[in-house]
């Protein structure tokens, strides 16, 4: 009777320790690629609002300057 209670095991398995390593490594194998593409995203969204930043100062430089360009010829035709 001794040696019966010996054999059980009592506390973590080696077999339950297989179990959650590979439940963890399912979790992670779905939530990685959701990650990654969440920050993707983010990333070219800022890179499309900097962009976004830099054609609506181009669009006001080029209002600017063809107001200038048409002053100078309403000038010219004044001479």
């Amino acid at each position: 009777m001794a040696k019966k209670e010996i054999l059980e095991e009592n506390g973590v398995t080696l077999s339950m320790i297989i179990i959650t390593l590979m439940l963890t490594s399912l979790v992670l194998l779905l939530t990685l690629p959701n990650i990654y593409l969440d920050n993707q995203i983010y990333y070219k969204s800022r890179e499309l609002a900097h962009l976004n930043k830099i054609k609506v100062i181009l669009e006001e430089e080029q209002f600017i300057i063809k107001n200038r360009l048409e002053e100078i010829n309403v000038k010219e035709n004044l001479r």
